[in-house]
């Protein structure tokens, strides 16, 4: 239901920022002024909790300077 497609270079730094409030989330790739992925409607709302980083089974992957606020 929630997908994007976006442009990233193999073997290169994906920068990914994740805005939410409230029931809604915006996603930024790359340093973008404009989102590629917004939600309306998160079903939790306003929560508190865990974030979790997870990539398919058959990717590769690594992550750096991860900050939640």
């Amino acid at each position: 239901m929630y997908e994007f497609y976006v442009d990233v270079d193999a073997g290169a730094w994906t920068r990914i920022k994740i805005v939410a409030a409230g029931t809604k989330a915006q996603l930024y790739v790359n340093e973008a002024d404009q989102p590629c992925l917004i939600v309306n409607d998160l079903k939790l709302g306003e929560s508190h909790g865990q974030v979790a980083l997870w990539t398919g089974s058959d990717t590769e992957a690594y992550f750096a300077k991860l900050e939640v606020k």
